[in-house]
Parts: structure tokens; sequence; C-alpha cells
């Protein structure tokens, strides 16, 4: 018996495949952070911060679309670690610059190699067009259900005043 291909419920298994694809991201970076002193929210704020070099709280908020408070958090134990230094913008007066520390750099090129090195292991045989369909996928997913709850936060919730910095935003990703 023939089954009539459905775009949809092929895009909604791939959907449930995220949640536990991100959970087991999850145990993989706590196992392999274990013994850096550092968590896994704290190496996604170090590997903003490696990316695009000194930035804003409410940047590296937007970036990794989590609470500005939870970021705030993150950044000051990370500096209290060694990790990030803070210092004020020669631009804004008011604002902080946050970087990474020759200490912060270092550790963060030591779990993103060892990330790689699991990557090509686990993974090396998906071709580059396989990739490049999954980043488009993935992005446009990401896009349309950022959409989805900035709607349903815009009818459901109507704050009184929506801080900008709690609103989370995609990657971009080139291709």
């Amino acid at each position: 018996m023939q089954t009539r291909f459905d775009k949809q419920d092929r895009l909604y298994q791939v959907i449930r495949l995220i949640r536990p694809v991100h959970l087991n991201i999850q145990r993989t970076l706590e196992a392999q952070l274990e013994g850096t002193g550092i968590s896994v929210a704290q190496r996604d704020v170090m590997e903003v911060l490696h990316g695009c070099g000194p930035i804003t709280v409410p940047t590296a908020t937007r970036m990794l679309g989590m609470k500005r408070q939870f970021v705030q958090r993150t950044m000051t134990d990370l500096i209290a670690l060694g990790m990030v230094e803070r210092r004020r913008s020669s631009r804004q007066s008011r604002a902080y610059l946050c970087k990474l520390t020759e200490k912060g750099e270092r550790l963060f090129e030591t779990v993103h190699h060892r990330e790689m090195a699991l990557l090509r292991q686990r993974l090396g045989d998906i071709n580059i067009t396989e990739v490049i369909v999954a980043l488009r996928v993935m992005a446009r997913v990401a896009a349309a259900y950022e959409a989805a709850a900035a709607d349903t936060l815009t009818r459901d919730e109507v704050p009184t005043r929506l801080n900008r910095d709690d609103a989370p935003k995609s990657a971009l990703v080139d291709g």
C-alpha cells in the first residue's frame, strides 16, 4: 500500500525530535564540562562572547533568547570566575561591554575543540548538502515559532510594558 507523502507530518516529526535532541546535547555538554568549573549556561554565554567579541548583556540576551536577569547572573558568575571582564563602553557611558578574558578564551576553545571532535566522531558521515538543508529548515522552524511565541505573548499576556531585552531573537544563518 502506498502512503501519500505529507510534508506537515514529516515536519512535525522533525519538531518532535527537537526536545530529545536538546536534552541529549545538554547531557553531553554537562559531561564534557565536568572539571572545568563552568555550567552549560555559562558555556553558552562564553560562546556568544567568543563569536561576537565585546557585547552588552542586553545584546547577549537577545542572541541567546534567554531572560535578561538570567544572562546577567550568568555573566556576573563568569566575571567572578575570571572568565569574563566588563568595561564601560566608549560609545555609551552607562553601558558595559563584556568580553572573554584570556583565561575564558582558552577554556572556551578547549571545550569547543572537544565538541567538534565529538561531532566529527559521531556525525562525520553527514555531507555538506545535508548540513545546509538542516540549517535552513531549523532556521525556518526557529523563526516560525519565535513569531508564534511573540504573537501569543502579544495576544494573551498584553504586558503593560514589554522589555525588548526579554524578546528572543533567532540566530541568523547564512545561505
